[in-house]
């Protein structure tokens, strides 16, 4: 396969960006969007109107669009599917898993082989080393498309051959930064009520993050080997711990349904004997 030849189909932020990026390493980049004006604002690329005609043009088609419904569109528009027969498709929207397993077993029965991606950063932050982007698929597909997938992101994590597996990880790791961004508004709103410098605050956070980050791994892997005996933080701390916060929202006059939720849940998981157990026993109450 020659993936030095590739179309771009779809030019928001990100899709734009993933065409730059292309161009700097001097692939022949054919693009496609439904508003013209955004192929034409991208200096170096080959502009085609005809949808059809931009996915024959490559043996390698890179997706970028709102949503699968956006996704299922375009598909529909190529009245001609031999279009699509022996092309590889790198699908960077984002979707559940079910949708992916649904393109994927279309595209199988087209011939043409699926590349379920998951972009884990904002559009300047790609093209590092570090980038980290998520993938899965057929392995035979994902060789085809490594070299590609290097332009984007240094830090390629492949999952496996069910395409599903790139949405799964998505949304489980936007589970988690939604979590701690609501989370982090909040911490700002009670600094605030409380007078603290929000810079003071910035900074702590940025100290004490990477010590998180390990305790967190530590959580996972004792869900992961099932042995909830107490080895870092019992969850009987965090049923205390999380009632003062919540009364400190209430005494503050701050919304307090989000702190209350974490509160609720770690008082049932007390309710339900698991106080003495490892915090990561909430599993329990939450699967």
């Amino acid at each position: 396969m020659d993936t030095k030849q590739i179309t771009v189909i779809g030019l928001g932020q990100m899709g734009t960006r993933l065409a730059e990026l292309l161009l700097t390493q001097d692939y022949s980049v054919s693009v496609w969007n439904r508003t013209r004006s955004k192929a034409d604002a991208i200096a170096g690329v080959k502009v085609i109107e005809n949808l059809e005609e931009a996915v024959r043009q490559s043996p390698l088609v890179v997706i970028c669009v709102l949503d699968y419904e956006a996704v299922h569109r375009i598909f529909d528009d190529i009245k001609d599917k031999s279009a699509l027969t022996g092309k590889t498709f790198i699908n960077f929207t984002t979707g559940d898993p079910q949708e992916a397993e649904q393109l994927e077993a279309t595209l199988a029965t087209l011939n043409a082989g699926y590349i379920n991606g998951a972009i884990q950063v904002a559009p300047d932050q790609m093209g590092l080393p570090e980038t980290t982007i998520i993938v899965s698929g057929k392995q035979e597909h994902f060789e085809l498309s490594r070299r590609t997938l290097l332009v984007f992101g240094g830090n390629i994590k492949y999952l496996g051959d069910r395409a599903a597996l790139a949405s799964a990880m998505d949304l489980a790791t936007l589970t988690w930064l939604y979590g701690s961004y609501t989370g982090l508004i909040h911490g700002i709103i009670l600094s605030q009520k409380s007078g603290l410098s929000l810079s003071a605050f910035s900074e702590i956070l940025g100290e004490i993050t990477p010590g998180f980050t390990e305790f967190f791994k530590h959580q996972i892997g004792v869900v992961e080997k099932g042995d909830f005996t107490i080895s870092q933080s019992p969850l009987s701390i965090s049923v205390a711990a999380t009632q003062r916060i919540h009364n400190a929202f209430r005494n503050a006059s701050t919304q307090p349904a989000f702190i209350k939720t974490i509160s609720d849940l770690l008082q049932k998981a007390e309710s339900q004997g698991l106080a003495d157990q490892e915090l990561a026993a909430l599993v329990k109450v939450v699967e």
